[in-house]
């Protein structure tokens, strides 16, 4: 019973690591671009916008229409 209680705790442990990592990493690269946006291009842009006409994520687009 103990070592099924040590098992999980160190699943639980290992794959919060990852995800934070995954989760952190993804908000610094967004970070990154919208300061790279001003400075390089002297316009603000969000990393990840949502509107009628799409999806942009960086400078990838997906239509909706």
């Amino acid at each position: 019973m103990k070592e099924n209680i040590k098992v999980f705790l160190r699943t639980t442990a290992i794959s919060s690591v990852i995800l934070l990592s995954v989760v952190f990493g993804s908000i610094g690269v967004c970070k990154a671009y919208e300061n790279i946006r001003l400075i390089g291009f002297g316009e603000y842009k969000n990393a990840i916008e949502i509107s009628k006409s799409g999806i942009r994520v960086l400078d990838f687009e997906i239509n909706l229409d």
